[in-house]
């Protein structure tokens, strides 16, 4: 039991409530307040720098891109000009075999003949066989024992690429010439290289 002197646990709680329930002190409604105002604060910092960083984040991801777009034009425009470079590099080997291979074997002439006299038509009359002075001197021999000379006659001419011919008919030309044939072979590959550049 308690005695007169002390409180009972009634006007204890009773004294605990009124305690907690009385008014803020000013200096704790001051703190309380700065508290409140340092945590808007916070948060409306933590809201602009997220802001900021969102802003500064597409910006970077925008000149990504365009690195990016950039990088990729620049690497087709270099395929583009190393595939036209490797093309004019093979075709100059190929150009340097050709001649070298001609000069080797000039007697590869007479494939060129014959294969340029297969296409002729049959009734064709008065043909004249082109050909450059060298090549016609290891050509009329070969053709000379087949040669109709009535139909066909060997012809020389200097301004004829060795390792070529043409033959001239009422009907039309048939060119065989290195040049001719060197043309045939580049535009198949999409170049326009001509058989002396």
């Amino acid at each position: 039991m308690s005695t007169p002197d002390e409180p009972s646990a009634f006007e204890q709680w009773e004294v605990v409530e009124l305690a907690t329930s009385s008014e803020p002190t000013p200096e704790e409604a001051a703190a309380a307040e700065r508290a409140l105002l340092r945590e808007q604060a916070r948060a409306e910092g933590y809201a602009e720098g997220l802001a900021a960083g969102r802003q500064e984040a597409e910006q970077a991801c925008g000149r990504m891109k365009q690195l990016v777009e950039s990088f990729g034009n620049t690497l087709d425009n270099l395929d583009f000009r190393l595939s036209d470079m490797l093309l004019a590099l093979a075709l100059d080997v190929a150009r340097q075999v050709v001649a070298g291979e001609l000069a080797a074997r000039p007697e590869r002439i007479l494939d060129v003949v014959n294969l340029a006299l297969k296409q002729m038509a049959e009734s064709t009359r008065e043909a004249r066989l082109l050909l450059h002075p060298d090549d016609a001197a290891l050509v009329r021999p070969h053709l000379d024992q087949v040669l109709d000379k009535n139909r066909l006659r060997i012809v020389e001419d200097g301004r004829i690429v060795r390792g070529g011919c043409l033959i001239e008919t009422p009907q039309g030309d048939l060119d065989a010439t290195l040049p001719a044939r060197w043309r045939q072979v580049v535009q198949v590959l999409g170049s326009n290289q001509g058989w002396l550049e």
